[in-house]
């Protein structure tokens, strides 16, 4: 598996590109990724991606027909404003979107999102990540949701795309 970061300066190939992962992220986010993350990823542009705190990822493996996708990741303000994973069912238990937030975090240097209690599979995701549980609140759709952080020195320096990041072009 190949976790690299998607980046873009060409608007009209960027606008595909962010079209298909979103299409990847709700086919198969199970209906738990939020509306509001999904529309920051839907109005995301290149040079948005510079700015500090926002960062999308995507895992690829090795297919018969060259790279195939296996997880998505996006974070927006280190996750307060928007924190999204979907992982291909394909690749679930397998460490592939624990290997997303990880790298997020490690690129970041910190992060936070939310999540559903009910949701399991991405509370384990983000604890095997790192990150903590530090409040509980009532979300959007008026669940029980758990606000998760990075702990304070549990990461190095942020990575930046200076210091020799592989960009990814196309993970297709």
């Amino acid at each position: 598996m190949l976790i690299s970061s998607l980046y873009d300066t060409d608007a009209g190939p960027w606008k595909n590109r962010i079209a298909g992962l979103l299409s990847f992220m709700r086919e198969h986010g199970d209906r738990r990724l939020t509306h509001r993350g999904c529309k920051v990823l839907a109005g995301l542009t290149p040079s948005q991606l510079a700015l500090p705190g926002t960062s999308l990822l995507v895992a690829t493996v090795r297919g018969q027909q060259g790279r195939q996708l296996a997880g998505v990741s996006f974070v927006s303000d280190y996750g307060k404003t928007a924190c999204l994973v979907a992982v291909h069912p394909l690749y679930r238990n397998r460490r592939t979107g624990t290997s997303l937030m990880s790298a997020q975090l490690e690129r970041l240097g910190r992060l936070e999102c939310c999540v559903a209690a009910d949701n399991i599979p991405s509370l384990k995701m983000c604890f095997n990540a790192g990150l903590a549980a530090v409040s509980l609140t009532i979300g959007p759709t008026g669940k029980a949701t758990l606000l998760l952080r990075s702990l304070p020195g549990s990461v190095s320096h942020p990575i930046s795309p200076q210091e020799g990041e592989s960009l990814c072009q196309s993970p297709f």
